[in-house]
């Protein structure tokens, strides 16, 4: 299942912020997620709202204004924003370190969309630790677990030990998805 049109659309004022950001900065804003998700399992699994870790909020928050972005004050978790073209997608700067410092930035991916513009996603290990560890502190909601096993499904060339120490470091179930979990 491709991405929507309006998907990537919206998508073109975030890589613009992003871009500012690494200009200004030197580094890379990386989007996590939902959005990573859905990028990452090319729509299989889709995502309202643009999670980003960028590491210096005040630049990146410079960058989506320059982008046009909007501050918006109803944001439930943090600093929330949208684009005025894109309304029905939400923004949100993700603080603190990235993957509470166990991510591994050298393992993010570029992934290439319309007309050359690139965005940083998170390695697909570090995605499906992610989606395991907040399967597991989820009330039974079952979202999450499926978005772990999407991504599981469909990756290519895992680094099965790696992602073995991430879910467990992210406190996830390895064996969630058939394996060992090093037992």
């Amino acid at each position: 299942m491709p991405l929507p049109n309006r998907y990537l659309d919206a998508l073109g004022p975030l890589v613009e912020a992003v871009t500012t950001y690494r200009d200004a900065t030197g580094h890379n804003a990386i989007l996590v997620g939902g959005a990573a998700v859905a990028l990452h399992t090319g729509g299989a699994v889709m995502s309202l709202d643009f999670d980003i870790f960028a590491g210096n909020d005040d630049a990146f928050e410079l960058a989506l204004k320059s982008a046009g972005f909007v501050e918006d004050r109803k944001a439930v978790h943090g600093r929330g924003w949208y684009h005025p073209k894109h309304p029905q997608f939400a923004v949100e700067q993700v603080s603190g370190r990235y993957f509470d410092g166990r991510g591994d930035r050298a393992r993010c991916v570029a992934m290439t969309l319309r007309d050359g513009a690139e965005i940083i996603l998170p390695a697909i290990e570090d995605m499906i630790a992610d989606r395991l560890g907040q399967h597991a502190v989820s009330s039974g909601d079952d979202a999450m677990l499926h978005q772990a096993k999407v991504l599981y499904a469909l990756a290519e060339g895992l680094d099965r030990d790696y992602l073995e120490v991430r879910i467990r470091e992210e406190g996830g179930d390895p064996a969630l998805l058939g394996l060992s979990g090093g037992e």
